[in-house]
């Protein structure tokens, strides 16, 4: 309770006023003692992507994620921070400027160098903002102007160290690799139109295309030329067929005088005829009467073939039109046959070329690949260290002219007051801290003692009333608690 607290301090007094008048001094002691430093303050921003330096700008960059950004960020905080940055600032105003007690009494466990890095490292702050780019350098000295000089200095060979870190392009070793290169893509372009020289190639797919083009549009003029001959042909041999079974001349028709004893033959013939069929029915074919009617009919068939011939020599014939319409078409049909027999032998010719002309693209597609292959590799390989190495000679250009990521937004202050030890904040801690030492302490030594100190205690451990109780000062709230658990 706070009365039994402030009981308890009253009780324990003289420890309690020494230990926080102790702490106190102690205070005031180290803000006399302590030599006061000077703070000097650069703040730096990262920029990321196209912002950061210029770019010769061929492919599209990606953007980078907060964690890259972080990462970045957090790299170029550990340069500064490192433990060479932080000897080559040392090293430039020399060991006896920046820390003249080290070099005055120089540590026996290490180098001066190392106690001096060490020193320094422990006055350098680097803070990297939680979400933002920014990165703040400080750096405490008891030299106002050194320490001024001190970040100036630490920021320049930054810039330089980053520089050789992040923008190391190896350029001369690039230009030889871009020299192999080229002569490699030389030799494979070289081999490659030799090649299409040798077999008179321009364009592999595209030839091989138009060729399989013409070759159908050969192939179907062949099988029509073909047909075209094949039915010539037949229409040829039908003709001659018939040319052979019909006549050239007809005989002239008979009629008039000129053919009366070859139609009076003709009658005797017949009546002679006529009259063995009626005798064949009475007599024997051997009988006497038919021999002499058989004989007679061979007279009159005798008589009837030489009047014939005599009337077939006196008589004029006629040409046979169908035999000359016949002859007609076949003249006709020989010379389509014949006109259709030159287009097959040449788009045969022609067709057997594609062919041909197709086998050896087939036989060499093998080769030009390889050879096309090997020229785009090269020309790959080529075109990409032939970027390289034009970001490699950029980037020397950005290294030269000193051109980094980093940017300097804020240049290092001069301090004008002492930035440690600081006074009201010590005081104010030493006070805090010595009030809460001494209240610790008057609660230990309390813990420690078993004895009753005020009444309250009675009536609260032991839950009997108090009847008197013997104390410089009464307070009103005693006199209710010695009532406590009994009558009033």
């Amino acid at each position: 309770m706070p009365y039994g607290l402030l009981t308890t301090l009253f009780k324990h007094k003289k420890a309690v006023l020494g230990i926080f008048f102790g702490v106190v001094l102690c205070g005031l002691a180290y803000l006399l003692i302590a030599t006061p430093k000077y703070e000097s303050v650069a703040e730096l921003i990262v920029r990321f992507g196209d912002r950061s330096v210029p770019e010769v700008a061929r492919t599209p960059t990606s953007e980078m994620t907060p964690s890259d950004r972080r990462e970045i960020v957090l790299s170029h905080a550990a340069i500064l921070s490192s433990h060479d940055l932080a000897q080559a600032t040392i090293e430039a105003f020399g060991l006896t400027a920046v820390y003249p007690d080290i070099a005055a009494n120089p540590p026996t466990r290490w180098t001066e160098v190392d106690e001096a890095v060490n020193r320094f490292l422990g006055k350098l702050s680097v803070d990297v903002g939680a979400q933002d780019n920014i990165i703040t350098v400080s750096f405490l000295h008891p030299d106002k102007k050194l320490a001024h000089d001190i970040v100036q200095k630490l920021i320049d060979l930054y810039v330089a160290q980053q520089t050789l870190v992040y923008q190391n392009p190896q350029s001369g070793f690039i230009g030889s690799e871009v020299k192999d290169a080229g002569s490699r893509l030389a030799r494979a372009q070289a081999a490659l139109e030799q090649f299409k020289d040798q077999w008179q190639i321009t364009d592999f797919d595209e030839e091989t295309a138009d060729l399989l083009k013409q070759r159908g549009d050969v192939d179907t003029s062949l099988r029509n030329a073909d047909a075209n001959l094949q039915q010539a042909q037949h229409r040829q041999n039908d003709i001659d067929r018939l040319i052979k079974n019909v006549p050239a001349t007809l005989p002239e028709s008979a009629g008039g005088e000129k053919y009366r004893s070859v139609d009076d033959a003709e009658s005797r013939l017949a009546d002679l005829h006529a009259k063995q069929s009626q005798m064949l029915a009475t007599y024997s074919p051997s009988s006497p009467a038919m021999a002499s009617l058989n004989a007679a009919i061979g007279t009159a068939e005798a008589d009837l073939k030489k009047r014939r011939a005599e009337l077939n020599s006196r008589s004029a014939s006629n040409a046979n039109s169908v035999y000359q319409t016949l002859q007609t078409d076949y003249l006709r049909t020989s010379a389509d046959a014949q006109s259709n027999t030159e287009p097959v032998r040449i788009l045969t010719e022609q067709l057997n070329t594609i062919d041909h002309r197709l086998s050896d693209l087939r036989r060499n597609r093998g080769n030009y690949n390889d050879l096309v292959r090997e020229q785009q590799i090269a020309e790959d390989t080529y075109r990409s260290l032939s970027t390289q190495y034009e970001d490699a000679r950029v980037k020397d250009s950005l290294n030269r002219q000193r051109i980094s990521p980093a940017t300097l937004i804020s240049q290092p202050t001069f301090p004008y007051k002492t930035a440690r030890p600081r006074k009201l904040i010590t005081m104010l801690a030493c006070v805090f801290g010595g009030a809460i030492l001494a209240i610790g302490t008057a609660l230990a030594l309390e813990g420690r003692n078993d004895r009753f100190t005020t009444a309250e205690q009675v009536a609260f451990l032991l839950d009997v009333p108090v009847l008197a109780s013997f104390e410089r000062y009464q307070q009103p709230t005693t006199r209710g608690l010695l009532t406590y658990g009994g009558p009033q």
